[in-house]
Order: structure tokens, then C-alpha cells, then sequence
């Protein structure tokens, strides 16, 4: 279970510690295809919340990789569902925050009790975009509560 959100913060945004979580089952799922890439987790309005880049993975992957993840929190869509662009509410937060959305696949919208609380963002130089969308996935199932077999 994932620490309780501390007092006074946004409880729609993932803590650091579920951020963590995501970033580390995204990496693990990376190591296990053998690819080397970067990791972002934002909250629901883009804002950085964790990020890692592997060793290995190249310069540009960590923008790109913060770009998915600010495209799947503004839109709370996945990757396969891609808005157009110049659309106001993708300006409007990418201005604010500096950062400019990367629309493509390899982003995955992060839900706590079915709510949009941000998003994960995974992107590598040699991966290809089911690679990425693999620890995407992979990095959001660390949200999903455990399943207990029951008992014989």
C-alpha cells in the first residue's frame, strides 16, 4: 500500500511515492526488454512529479519522455487516442508549464480509486513505441491494488 498523501498537498496528484513506484515498475519492465529509456510521472496538470533516465538511454529521451507524460495528464487519454493540434487546453498548460506535449504512443493516463490523478510518459532511443507503451503500462500497474489468492 502507497503512503498517505501528506496534509496541505493535492491529493488528485500521485505521491512521491506512488510517482516512485510507477518510475521503478516502468524501469524494471525496460531492464526485462532490454532497452534503455526515460521515465516521467506528472500530476493531472503536467507537473513533474518523478523522473528517471537510464543509463544508456540518450539526452532527448528525458523531453520526450516528460512530453507523453504531459499530453496523457492533460488529455486523460492514452496513447492511442490523440487530439489535434493547437487544441486551447493543450496551449494553455504547455505554456504554463514550459514543456511542450509529445503525442505519441507510450503514455498512459494514472488512476487512484478510478480518478485521473496524472500520468506516465516512457520514451527510449532504441525502443520502439510498443516497447514504450509496454513500461508505461507496466509502470501504472504499480497503482493497481494487490490481488490476495484466497486461502485453501
Amino acid at each position: 500500500m502507497m503512503s498517505a498523501p501528506m496534509p496541505g498537498m493535492d491529493h488528485r496528484d500521485p505521491t512521491l511515492a506512488e510517482a516512485t513506484a510507477v518510475v521503478g515498475h516502468a524501469i524494471a519492465e525496460a531492464r526485462r526488454l532490454g532497452i534503455a529509456v526515460s521515465v516521467a510521472v506528472c500530476g493531472r496538470e503536467g507537473r513533474l512529479v518523478a523522473f528517471s533516465k537510464m543509463d544508456g538511454a540518450g539526452c532527448m529521451t528525458a523531453r520526450r519522455a516528460i512530453g507523453k507524460a504531459v499530453a496523457s495528464a492533460i488529455s486523460g487519454e492514452p496513447s492511442e487516442v490523440m487530439h489535434p493540434a493547437g487544441d486551447v487546453l493543450f496551449g494553455s498548460i504547455v505554456e504554463g508549464e514550459g514543456t511542450a506535449a509529445f503525442h505519441a504512443r507510450g503514455r498512459i493516463a494514472l488512476r487512484r480509486d478510478g480518478e485521473q490523478i496524472g500520468a506516465v510518459g516512457v520514451f527510449g532511443d532504441a525502443s520502439n513505441d510498443r516497447q514504450d507503451l509496454a513500461c508505461a503500462t507496466a509502470g501504472s500497474d504499480a497503482l493497481q491494488p494487490p490481488v490476495f489468492a484466497p486461502c485453501a
